[in-house]
């Protein structure tokens, strides 16, 4: 699991960072799903959270937000 991460008070679970690192490399929710031993919609779920965390819209702008934290390579 990725450890939890924190910019300006902003708090990720280590299961929504790997969610969006799944994103990050093209994974359908369905795939991350299967790659992480969860169901669709809880990784949809994850998903949502962390793009409302990130004040994202979309998943594409997650993951950039996500990058320019440093919370993905």
């Amino acid at each position: 699991l990725a450890p939890g991460w924190e910019p300006d008070g902003v708090r990720l679970a280590p299961r929504e960072v790997d969610v969006l690192a799944c994103v990050a490399a093209g994974a359908t929710n369905a795939a991350a799903a299967e790659r992480l031993g969860l169901r669709p919609e809880t990784v949809k779920s994850y998903l949502r959270s962390a793009m409302r965390k990130l004040g994202a819209r979309t998943r594409g702008e997650a993951v950039v937000a996500a990058r320019r934290a440093g919370v993905l390579p």
